[in-house]
């Protein structure tokens, strides 16, 4: 019996505390949050203007690749400003005969550019993006990255001949004529 008096005292104390308990904690609980909370992190930088360029022989998987590219980057978010194709670059190659200059063969290749924009990248998401773009380089096209520079918005451009030299024409006969 005394035995029963004894745990039911303590059961009362258990109860006391826990309502002492309960009742700090009501007059301890904050009804605003520390400002730094709200807060939104540490401010991640971006990158500029990004061109990724991709060169190849051949025109079609260049072209797919470069749309997958494309897709990849709004999948994850990422701005795609602006997307170009550069003129077509011509090479003449020749072989030689062992021992020789004679000319064993010759080879006439096309090297095919694209270029793909990328706006405000995210410097958190930019190695995750480039190392995606570079598990899926198709064998044989080259991958370069690089800040956007005002040269390769002049190179994008195929030059006409007839206007220039129209133009200088202009020049040596004095200028345009103001009126």
């Amino acid at each position: 019996m005394a035995s029963l008096s004894r745990v039911m005292g303590v059961v009362r104390h258990c109860q006391l505390v826990r309502r002492s308990l309960s009742s700090t904690c009501q007059r301890l609980h904050y009804k605003e949050e520390p400002p730094y909370l709200d807060a939104g992190g540490p401010e991640v930088p971006d990158y500029a203007l990004v061109n990724v360029q991709i060169k190849g022989y051949d025109f079609t998987v260049l072209e797919h690749y470069s749309k997958w590219i494309h897709s990849t980057a709004l999948n994850m978010g990422i701005d795609v400003e602006d997307g170009w194709a550069t003129p077509c670059e011509k090479q003449h190659i020749q072989t030689f005969k062992p021992k020789s200059s004679k000319v064993e063969a010759d080879y006439y290749l096309q090297v095919y550019e694209r270029n793909l924009q990328l706006a405000d990248l995210p410097s958190i998401t930019a190695p995750l993006f480039l190392e995606v773009v570079q598990a899926g380089l198709p064998q044989g096209v080259e991958l370069s990255v690089h800040e956007h520079q005002p040269e390769h918005t002049e190179f994008r451009y195929i030059p006409d001949l007839e206007l220039r030299s129209l133009y200088n024409q202009l020049g040596d006969l004095g200028g345009p004529s103001r009126k």
